[in-house]
């Protein structure tokens, strides 16, 4: 294979999204008296490695995709604030995986 179809298929198979950025928002962990992931009026989102975006907002749903989330994947929790809809990246897994059930 020449370089510069290795080079196209390369760029074909990588993620669209290796990494993301997520410093500006707050994180899970941080949220005094805990998150409350059970929450009816909280909605979980993930965009995966290659860009596809899924949100959760049952219980089952949720439980779902912490399970099948990647290393790569990008996952955030929106939760209605007061006056405003509130969004925080995901940074712990287990902990959130414990407290859906």
């Amino acid at each position: 294979m020449n370089s510069a179809r290795a080079y196209a298929f390369k760029m074909q198979n990588m993620p669209r999204f290796p990494e993301f950025d997520a410093s500006s928002l707050r994180r899970t962990s941080s949220v005094e008296g805990g998150f409350p992931w059970r929450g009816q009026t909280v909605t979980l989102l993930r965009i995966d490695a290659k860009g596809v975006v899924t949100q959760a907002t049952r219980i089952t749903e949720k439980r779902a995709m912490l399970a099948h989330a990647g290393p790569k994947d990008l996952v955030l929790a929106a939760w209605p604030g007061q006056w405003s809809q509130d969004v925080f990246v995901v940074d712990d897994f287990k902990a959130a995986c414990e407290e859906i059930g």
